[in-house]
């Protein structure tokens, strides 16, 4: 598979660390965060990524480069305007031949990639998102799934929740070529347009739940935390 990080975020909550940088260049144990998740896409086996670059590409681009210091293939796709979080997807189709897993460039993941393609073929799944049990779903995003984990409603986290679950998208996708069939819009995310209008045509939808470590770093906090977990794993200790 081709690994597809959407890299266009601009972290205003980050700020003053995003004024000069995307949200995804901000370090964390001395290498962006995008850094990590090139590392993670290697140890994954994945050869090719491509970076949906957004807001001040060209920082991205001049650290990351076509990949070869890296050790991996890397090819740039920069969105001409904001696109949201699944539009960048379609305006990069033309790099998409087979299946890719698609992944913000604001998470630190730690997921097993293979065991959640393993997931996405016994169910032949057309899109799968990995999910996890939050601590707060009443102000998450939910999925609610059957009891063979096929997705069945979206509920956002501005709707009441009663009996929904706890099961929040965590961001990591593995997606069938066909989806993009689905992409009418040229703007637009995954919660508010893609996933309902999945749901809705009765395409094969699934979540894949694990508790293996994936975090989004959207705050100051969460900085932290993922800066503290990662200094605990050995190859990151001083």
């Amino acid at each position: 598979m081709k690994l597809f990080i959407n890299t266009g975020g601009k972290g205003e909550r980050l700020y003053p660390l995003t004024l000069e940088i995307p949200k995804p260049m901000v370090k964390i144990c001395s290498k962006p965060i995008l850094h990590h998740l090139i590392d993670w896409a290697k140890i994954n086996s994945i050869e090719e990524v491509v970076l949906m670059n957004g807001y001040k590409a060209e920082k991205i681009m001049e650290y990351f480069g076509d990949g070869s210091q890296f050790g991996i293939k890397i090819t740039h796709s920069t969105e001409p305007y904001p696109l949201g979080s699944g539009g960048p997807i379609k305006y990069a189709k033309k790099h998409i031949d087979r299946r890719f897993a698609y992944i913000p460039g604001d998470l630190i993941c730690d997921a097993d990639l293979k065991k959640m393609e393993n997931f996405h073929d016994s169910k032949n799944s057309q899109i799968t998102v990995l999910v996890h049990k939050s601590s707060h779903p009443h102000d998450s995003d939910i999925l609610e799934i059957e009891k063979d984990f096929r997705v069945k409603k979206f509920v956002s986290k501005h709707e009441d929740h009663s009996g929904c679950g706890n099961l929040s998208n965590a961001g990591l996708c593995i997606i069938e070529p066909e989806i993009l069939d689905v992409m009418e819009e040229e703007v637009f995310n995954f919660e508010n347009y893609l996933f309902p209008k999945i749901i809705k045509k009765n395409l094969r939808f699934f979540a894949y739940l694990t508790d293996e470590f994936i975090i989004d770093i959207g705050t100051m906090e969460r900085l932290r935390f993922c800066e503290e977990y990662l200094r605990s794993r050995t190859h990151f200790q001083d």
